[in-house]
């Protein structure tokens, strides 16, 4: 008898992931990566070099039909997350840096 307690009753173990399906196994990143950006840039303001790492991360990771629609729900002001909500009314929001160069 084959256990299937970790693995699922496909064989295949969820917890890293399914390969047959990368785009899904990318989402939690991508979504994550694209709120610390903007807490980032929220926090330490726009021109803020280290929040780029997050920027570049979800440019990477996600599909640029989500990134479409996330920043046209930012702009509008209906971004569905909790956490970043949270985040917002925690602290208060940057100036934004300005170049020195």
């Amino acid at each position: 008898v084959v256990s299937t307690q970790s693995t699922g009753s496909s064989g295949i173990n969820a917890e890293y992931g399914d390969p047959r399906y990368p785009a899904f196994n990318k989402g939690p990143k991508c979504t994550q990566y694209f709120i610390d950006f903007q807490k980032c840039i929220w926090r330490k303001g726009e021109g803020y070099k280290p929040c780029d790492w997050f920027r570049h991360h979800y440019e990477h990771v996600c599909p640029p039909p989500w990134l479409e629609k996330w920043n046209d729900q930012l702009d509008r002001g209906v971004f569905p997350s909790k956490q970043l909500v949270k985040w917002q009314a925690k602290f208060p929001k940057a100036a934004p840096v300005e170049d020195d160069e």
